[in-house]
């Protein structure tokens, strides 16, 4: 009789406690800044110091505690998932992991303050019961709990800034819809590394452009057939304009618009430790984008656009590299590397270089809501192989093969916006970016990069 009574003043305790700490629907996660909804399975931790963490799920508290000293802790509480509202001493609890009870990150895992009351829902749900020292075993090695923690779209910095394709898998059964908006401006010229005038080109051509603009509306979607593979398709649709001035002061425009070419690629994962993910980016460029685009100019009416007023590659292009990225309480960092690989020659007789990108950032959640990122970007394009014989090369600067490649680092600065913590908006989130050249060599001649600035809503579900 002393020992239940010890038990029953034990479990109001610690009821108490946990209520009192814990403010559902406004606390976040200590391990993957959630938002902590479910009553039936949040956790928290309190230190020797008397510092509080809180948790959405208990395998939040247990994947928290692989980087932690439990002894440095004087409480950790589970919801007891039998009785809402109510804790269980961690240690001393049960614990059921059942495909037929969802927690909040993945890892169908409850707790029970009474070992009985486990046993009960065991015969309902099926599953397997474990003690603490045995779940923190099956967890010590595993995935549980760390996959859907990677996968946490709800945070504002839960995803790559907005002009980073390919960051992130999803669930199983996961979808991801985009829809972007990205615009180009350049206009001056480098010869190399060094700014020229407009005249120096004008000395060896009979054209010089004098602005570009690129428009580009890319239509995105995700799915997740597996907790390691994610199948992405990415379409866009073009617009490029190009005004120009001849040697004799004649000002001309051109323009081209249509689909480009459609990217087909598979997220691989390969690996997940302490809330960091390594996967591997593969993929096909498909060739819809036009490489036979003309227009008219005071050559013609009907001439063929130089190489950057084209709409794709023409060939069958491979993709390939890798994302490794992590995440803590209130920022996340990601680095990826993806190269386009060229093949063959298209229909006109030319293949554009391949491209080689590597991408940084860092992204920090300032509101519950609202994340900024700082990105940098290094590109490397090589030079076209081949000629288009329709294209005449002493004409303008555009249509010489010897003015195509470059390499250039730009510079970021984004942010990501949660459209809302619950409701049908919480599944939106808005991103925008501006970026800038601050490293830009050319080959030969080129126009010179201005600014890019991307804007796009993403929906995850």
């Amino acid at each position: 009789m002393k020992r239940l009574l010890t038990y029953c003043l034990m479990l109001i305790t610690v009821s108490a406690m946990a209520q009192e700490k814990v403010q559902f629907g406004k606390d976040q996660c200590a391990f993957c800044g959630m938002t902590i909804r479910d009553h039936l399975h949040a956790a928290l931790a309190v230190d020797n110091q008397g510092t509080t963490y809180k948790f959405d799920a208990a395998e939040g508290l247990i994947n928290f505690l692989k980087e932690h000293n439990e002894a440095d802790f004087k409480t950790l509480l589970v919801a007891d998932y039998a009785h809402k509202d109510e804790w269980a001493d961690a240690p001393a609890a049960t614990f059921l992991i059942s495909k037929k009870i969802a927690s909040p990150m993945g890892a169908f895992l409850s707790a029970f303050a009474d070992k009985a009351d486990a046993e009960k829902v065991l015969k309902k749900k099926g599953g397997a019961i474990y003690n603490w020292e045995e779940i923190k075993r099956k967890f010590k090695d595993s995935r549980f709990g760390l996959s859907d923690h990677r996968h946490d779209h709800h945070r504002p910095d839960g995803q790559a800034p907005i002009g980073v394709m390919g960051d992130h898998l999803h669930p199983k059964g996961g979808i991801m819809g985009s829809f972007r908006y990205m615009r180009m401006d350049m206009d001056d010229y480098l010869q190399s590394s060094q700014s020229i005038e407009s005249a120096q080109v004008l000395s060896n051509y009979m054209v010089a452009p004098q602005n570009m603009t690129m428009d580009m509306y890319m239509l995105g979607l995700m799915y997740a057939p597996s907790y390691r593979v994610t199948l992405m398709l990415m379409q866009n649709y073009v617009q490029n304009e190009m005004d120009l001035v001849s040697r004799m002061g004649m000002n001309f425009s051109t323009r081209s618009a249509g689909l480009g070419d459609m990217k087909l690629s598979a997220l691989i994962g390969l690996s997940e430790w302490n809330n960091k993910s390594l996967h591997l980016n593969t993929g096909v460029s498909i060739p819809l984008g036009s490489v036979a685009e003309r227009g008219a100019t005071p050559m013609g009416d009907n001439m063929k656009m130089p190489y950057p007023m084209q709409l794709g590659s023409g060939t069958y292009d491979l993709i390939l590299g890798a994302t490794f990225q992590g995440k803590a309480a209130k920022h996340s960092w990601g680095i990826q590397q993806i190269n386009t690989l060229r093949s063959g020659r298209n229909s006109e007789g030319y293949r554009l270089g391949s491209e080689f990108k590597a991408n940084a950032w860092i992204a920090y959640r300032l509101f519950q809501n609202v994340s900024f990122s700082f990105r940098l970007e290094g590109t490397k394009l090589n030079g076209i192989h081949g000629i288009d014989p329709e294209l005449n090369p002493m004409m303008v600067p555009t249509a010489n093969i010897n003015n195509s490649g470059f390499e250039r680092l730009r510079s970021y600065v984004g942010a990501n916006i949660a459209m809302a913590q619950s409701g049908w908006l919480e599944n939106f989130k808005l991103g925008v970016e501006v970026g800038t050249p601050i490293v830009n060599k050319v080959q030969g001649m080129q126009m010179d990069e201005n600014y890019l600035v991307q804007v796009g809503l993403r929906y995850s579900h």
